[in-house]
């Protein structure tokens, strides 16, 4: 049975669509079969994707199609129910229905066995497909940039979480989006949300204009500049949410053979151990302990 993950926070502008995009296609690319979910009306994974789906979210909580036939298939590994503006229209009639909180669960139930993760974006805001993305979700994966107003709408995620699930357990990773290591107040802010959510809290995404302009071309980061510092940091996150959930990557997706735990090299800031991630053509470098991050390009990335 495939988790099934949230990528959640109620504010908009901070990663969220990027994060699901690239960390599914990032998945895929280790072999892990990956369902992305769009619950948003903007349709933006599919638009980040360059696919154009036939049908839609809709179909399936509206008109009562199956969700078999309404997946399209973005990437090797990668599928998606897609989102678009209909989709607004779906709010309404949901939440008219006795069960309509877990709408979108049972709509996904006989799906769910075929992949190793399901995930699912969702807009920035409270609506009742929220509520729907949470209560499907065994897990929720929270981005926010490293700003004041985005952190502060954590705690209002933590308050949504326990009301919807009993507790906030199923929070956990929190992704530090944007941070720009330049500049003091974002490594100030970083610390502090380190200090008060502790493990919860992954390596940071920064700042990088090329996770800006992938999406416009219908591609993933990993396509359209496996060589940037935007690709670098998601491969991190990747390897971390394989580590956490226990994805393992199949051999012919394994790039290099992982080097054996006693002969890895050590941080030249803080001493800690090194971890490696083989990714789109390039192997990444980084330390856990300090953020301290490398890459190497493998082979040329592929036209």
């Amino acid at each position: 049975m495939g988790r099934v993950i949230a990528i959640s926070n109620l504010k908009g502008g901070i990663g969220k669509t990027t994060t699901v995009v690239n960390v599914g296609a990032g998945l895929a690319l280790r072999g892990t079969r990956v369902l992305l979910v769009d619950t948003d009306a903007q349709g933006n994974v599919a638009m980040a994707l360059g696919v154009q789906p036939k049908r839609t979210l809709y179909d399936v909580l509206v008109d009562g199609a199956e969700v078999a036939s309404c997946l399209t298939q973005a990437r090797p590994n990668l599928d998606l129910l897609a989102a678009d503006a209909t989709l607004l229209g779906a709010q309404p009639v949901i939440a008219k229905r006795p069960d309509w909180s877990r709408a979108l669960s049972l709509a996904l139930r006989p799906i769910i066995p075929q992949y190793d993760i399901i995930i699912i974006d969702s807009a920035g805001s409270l609506t009742p497909l929220n509520v729907n993305a949470l209560v499907c979700a065994s897990d929720v994966i929270a981005p926010t940039t490293v700003e004041h107003f985005s952190i502060k709408s954590l705690e209002l995620l933590f308050t949504q979480v326990s009301r919807v699930k009993g507790n906030n357990a199923s929070i956990r990773m929190i992704v530090p989006t944007l941070y720009d290591p330049r500049v003091r107040q974002s490594g100030e802010i970083l610390a502090d949300l380190q200090k008060r959510y502790g493990a919860l809290v992954t390596p940071p995404i920064r700042i990088n204009v090329r996770l800006s302009e992938a999406p416009a071309q219908g591609q993933t980061i990993y396509e359209y500049d496996p060589r940037s510092r935007g690709a670098a940091d998601y491969a991190t996150l990747v390897e971390h949410i394989a580590r956490v959930f226990n994805l393992q990557a199949t051999p012919r997706a394994a790039a290099l053979p992982q080097p054996d735990a006693s002969q890895m090299p050590r941080c030249p800031n803080c001493g800690h151990m090194l971890h490696d991630a083989n990714l789109a053509g390039y192997r990444v470098t980084y330390c856990n302990n300090c953020h301290y991050k490398t890459q190497t390009l493998i082979q040329s990335p592929r036209r």
